[in-house]
């Protein structure tokens, strides 16, 4: 399994069989596979779970962009998830194309304002340029000003808008990581 570290994180690739027992809503057997240190908001978004996981089914080279738990090295506990909504692929821009990924957090209530996801983010990205990826796209819902700072800080630029059936209006942010 390929983890990724910072001084503060780990950011532990879920195996398939922890995005299923997360997808079932079983909660012994996702903190055997993810964590012991398991908070209940792991299983807030089941479904985006079963999704990755038919994912990875369907193309096994899906696998390392798949859904990482977020782990503070410090205590155990698992503090978030990130994950690539598909592997890179071509994405044009301005007459210019990129090998790119959706990459998609979420930060636990009790771990926000830290910079955990600044710091995922940035580990992330310097692995993911050693696998050829050379841009970031980020959703983010108009009203989250948390995540709006945090594309900034990044160096995201708005590229256009969007209304998510299960989100509902995002603006999409993208930049460049070659």
């Amino acid at each position: 399994m390929i983890h990724i570290e910072t001084d503060r994180l780990i950011l532990r690739l879920v195996p398939l069989a922890g995005l299923a027992s997360t997808a079932a809503g079983n909660i012994k057997a996702t903190q055997g596979l993810v964590g012991e240190k398991l908070p209940e908001e792991w299983f807030d978004d089941s479904w985006v779970y079963k999704m990755r996981y038919d994912q990875w089914l369907a193309d096994p080279t899906y696998a390392p962009w798949s859904i990482r738990a977020i782990a503070s090295k410090e205590t155990g506990d698992i503090v978030g998830n990130m994950n690539c909504h598909h592997k890179p692929m071509p994405f044009l821009l301005n007459g210019k194309e990129r090998l790119a990924t959706e990459v998609g957090y979420t930060i636990f209530e009790a771990y926000r304002r830290q910079g955990i996801a600044y710091e995922a983010i940035i580990a992330f990205i310097a692995w993911a340029k050693t696998q050829g990826l050379e841009g970031v796209i980020l959703s983010i819902q108009p009203t989250n000003r948390p995540s709006l700072a945090l594309a900034l800080k990044l160096g995201a630029t708005q590229i256009g808008s969007q209304i998510d059936e299960r989100d509902g209006p995002e603006d999409i942010y993208y930049f460049d990581i070659a």
